[in-house]
């Protein structure tokens, strides 16, 4: 009788392991010795993604349906290497596993646990490949001026990080990315670039107003860098905001008829130009034909454009066409013919 009740204490007193890699088990704490299952489940909506050619960002879910909340998640890399990534706390559900190599794919898991000794198990492996950006394209930092030349360095790599000091002599590249000003102008680049060591020099002029990516290839490594473009030096007025356009230089606004404008400064590629100080522009026309007013207007500090517009009005009968000169200090002045008919 005594060896059946022994034996009675031990079966009760034994816990159970965890037997897969959906559950865990503990014993229950009920006083009655009886074993008790705390399921914990595996992380869902498991996903991988290249963040660049040296890292990748890992995201999960928390399990579905478990008895026990997880208070732990470990991420593993399990090829081409194998790492423990993160061990993060049961609130957190992404990671990112960095300095890694380019173009190469990565297979990765996730486990949740609960307290020291219970776990789900590893997920199924999944998967994301780096980015290979093969040519690192830097620039001297700041804002290039329209229509003047800067450098852009590019560094030849053999996985987006490690220069490629293989990479050498005269190479034939592509550059794109910028627009062409307004006025037409297109970018201009070096149809070839010299490489000592992996690393090249380019002259690259710029002549719209804008932020653009950069961007470069061989036809096999390719790079990108942004490159902000400001206007370049006032250099013209022209007409803007007006009643009528005077894009092609004359205006037709019938017998006693009127044309409103405003004054925009531009710098040589038609960029309009933002002014530090403030420029006063001086409006004149023929003698004794029609009236204007007012004859003087301002753009203000920080803008491109008179703050008010200017109004010139033919007389009736048969007046004469009439041509309206917009003029200002150190810029190339503008001109509109206005016309009856």
């Amino acid at each position: 009788m005594k060896r059946a009740i022994i034996l009675t204490a031990l079966l009760c007193s034994f816990v159970l392991a965890p037997t897969d890699a959906f559950s865990a088990w503990s014993a229950g704490s009920d006083g009655t010795g009886r074993a008790v299952a705390i399921s914990i489940g595996l992380p869902t909506s498991t996903s991988a993604s290249s963040t660049g050619p040296t890292s990748i960002h890992i995201a999960w879910a928390a399990p579905g349906g478990a008895s026990a909340t997880p208070t732990q998640y470990v991420v593993r890399r399990t090829a081409p290497s194998t790492a423990t990534v993160c061990t993060v706390t049961g609130v957190v559900f992404a990671c990112d596993d960095a300095g890694l190599t380019g173009a190469t794919t990565y297979t990765y898991t996730v486990e949740a646990k609960v307290g020291s000794n219970w776990t789900s198990g590893q997920t199924t492996g999944f998967s994301a490949t780096t980015s290979a950006a093969n040519f690192l394209v830097s620039l001297v930092a700041g804002s290039k001026i329209a229509g003047t030349a800067f450098t852009a360095t590019i560094t030849a790599t053999t996985n987006g990080v490690t220069t490629d000091v293989a990479y050498a002599g005269v190479k034939t590249l592509a550059f794109s990315g910028p627009a062409s000003s307004p006025s037409g102008q297109a970018p201009t680049y070096p149809a070839t670039v010299t490489f000592v060591d992996g690393v090249g020099s380019a002259s690259v002029t710029l002549y719209k107003v804008e932020t653009a990516t950069l961007s470069v290839t061989d036809g096999t490594r390719t790079g990108t860098v942004s490159v902000t473009v400001v206007a370049g030096a006032a250099n013209r007025l022209g007409y803007t905001s007006s009643s009528l356009s005077c894009a092609l230089g004359s205006v037709v606004v019938g017998n006693g008829g009127s044309f409103t404008s405003k004054v925009t400064v531009y710098d040589a590629w038609l960029n309009p130009v933002t002014e530090a100080v403030a420029r006063t522009i001086n409006l004149t026309k023929n003698t004794g034909i029609g009236t204007l007013a007012p004859v003087t207007l301002t753009i203000p500090i920080a803008a491109s454009e008179t703050s008010v517009s200017f109004t010139f009005t033919l007389p009736s009968g048969n007046p004469p066409d009439t041509t309206v000169t917009a003029a200002s200090a150190g810029v190339t002045s503008t001109n509109c013919i206005v016309k009856k008919t």
